[in-house]
């Protein structure tokens, strides 16, 4: 009887003490799931808004001066605007150009020509953008070129004085032709014409990149970054930094 006694009381010790176990295993799961609700995961870094000068864009003798001022006097107000610089770089010869109408949607005329002042190509629009078209007349490497906007109805101002471009040459073209050889993807490629400071294709490119994914915060920063370089296209870096997230 008496170590059917022990035996019995040996065993349900045992049972206690595995019970006690699996009590305390379910406390800590417990507790750890609380503690997984309470404390949420770290949100992810919010790229920091950058101010930080990168000379080499605006080329012009007006450089820090708006793209709608002459001789230091701002033009009519309702003038459109010109998102480039006075005298800027590309590498394409078939760029992408920006402004803002003095209206949303108002017809306007996009007209580029020569130093000269001969026109190569003009078309009437209402969008905001135009890219200059494959089947127009051939930009070549080394030209330089004025483009400007005739809005319809000039009451409001008339058109902008134009701006200038001159697609790279030479070794400046080899240059960025072999840094896009190495480059591995669309944010390396902006990266590249950021480098060399060709404004026309540094915007496209990242403008790009936002089409694609609308909240690539990356790209939207580093667009915010190149807009913050003119004044004319500050208020286009504001609208990006408000959707950097």
């Amino acid at each position: 009887m008496k170590l059917s006694f022990n035996f019995a009381h040996t065993h349900t010790n045992r049972a206690i003490h595995h019970l006690g176990l699996a009590f305390a295993l379910l406390l800590f799961c417990l507790n750890s799931h609380a503690s997984a609700q309470a404390t949420p995961p770290p949100p992810a870094n919010k790229p920091a808004r950058v101010r930080t000068q990168l000379d080499g864009f605006e080329l012009s003798a007006k450089a820090g001066k708006s793209a709608n001022q002459i001789a230091g006097a701002s033009r009519d107000l309702g003038t459109p605007k010109l998102f480039a610089p006075n005298s800027g770089k590309a590498y394409t010869t078939n760029p992408e150009f920006h402004w803002a109408a003095a209206e949303l949607g108002a017809k306007v005329t996009f007209r580029l020509t020569t130093t000269e002042g001969q026109v190569v190509y003009e078309t009437a629009t209402t969008a905001d953008h135009l890219r200059y078209p494959g089947d127009a007349p051939g930009l070549s490497p080394g030209g330089t070129y004025r483009w400007t906007i005739v809005p319809e109805n000039d009451v409001l101002g008339g058109a902008p004085t134009p701006v200038a471009f001159t697609i790279v040459n030479g070794a400046d073209r080899e240059a960025i032709l072999a840094d896009l050889k190495t480059a591995k993807d669309a944010s390396s490629i902006a990266a590249v014409f950021v480098k060399h400071r060709v404004w026309y294709d540094s915007v496209q490119a990242y403008t790009d990149l936002i089409s694609r994914v609308p909240d690539n915060s990356d790209a939207r920063a580093a667009r915010g970054q190149l807009y913050d370089q003119l004044p004319v296209t500050k208020s286009l870096a504001d609208a990006d930094w408000r959707m950097v997230h």
